[in-house]
């Protein structure tokens, strides 16, 4: 008997983490904010139709070793299906959350999106591509110098500068603001209409995409 009631207590707590998990692993973001992307996420780097009838928030982090292997793995084909072909606009929010050096490159992020916002997209792949350890000791200055000099719209140079003066660390910081606003709790954390997921795949993603395309069906 105390052998069963021990079973059945350690089956409840596996429920009750199992449950815990899924509550974490998905948070269902404000409407309000979710909704008017216009508004709530002014001023962010966008990607596609400003017409796209689905609006596409990234909430990510570019130490994290998840949002390295969702830009690599689940991003490009989101890209390729829908926000190419116009019915995606995605929005991108760093949190700088972590180490300093979290901050350092959310920084140059931003200091690339302020030169060219086309370029800010390429930049972001290729900081996840050189990201080799979520400790953050590739994040230094001179090394994001060095990755905006295998981009050919911006300006390395400029970019030194704009680390050096620190010109957008206030914006570094709206970002985390906002994100404490929608509610994220873990990156990669992707709002599609007024649904958040962490870490989707592919699969999940498109599907939450299909739904709004359909009106929210």
């Amino acid at each position: 008997m105390t052998q069963r009631r021990l079973t059945l207590a350690t089956l409840a707590v596996l429920a009750l983490l199992a449950a815990g998990f899924l509550a974490y692993r998905q948070f269902l973001a404000p409407a309000a904010t979710v909704s008017a992307p216009a508004s709530g996420y002014a001023g962010q780097p966008t990607l596609g139709r400003e017409d796209a009838p689905v609006k596409l928030i990234l909430f990510e982090n570019f130490l994290c070793e998840h949002c390295k292997a969702f830009e690599e793995s689940v991003f490009p084909r989101i890209q390729r299906d829908y926000i190419d072909t116009g019915q995606v606009q995605a929005y991108y929010v760093n949190l700088a959350w972590g180490a300093e050096s979290a901050t350092t490159a959310g920084l140059a992020g931003e200091c690339a999106y302020r030169q060219d916002e086309r370029a800010f997209w390429e930049y972001k792949r290729a900081l996840y591509a050189a990201q080799d350890d979520h400790a953050g000791a590739w994040a230094g200055p001179a090394n994001l110098v060095a990755i905006a000099e295998s981009v050919p719209a911006l300006d390395a140079a400029e970019l030194r500068a704009c680390l050096a003066d620190g010109r957008y660390l206030s914006e570094v910081q709206r970002d985390l603001e906002l994100g404490d606003r929608v509610g994220v709790r873990g990156t990669p954390s992707i709002v599609v209409g007024t649904q958040g997921f962490e870490a989707p795949s592919y699969e999940t993603l498109a599907s939450a995409i299909e739904r709004e395309l359909a009106g929210g069906r």
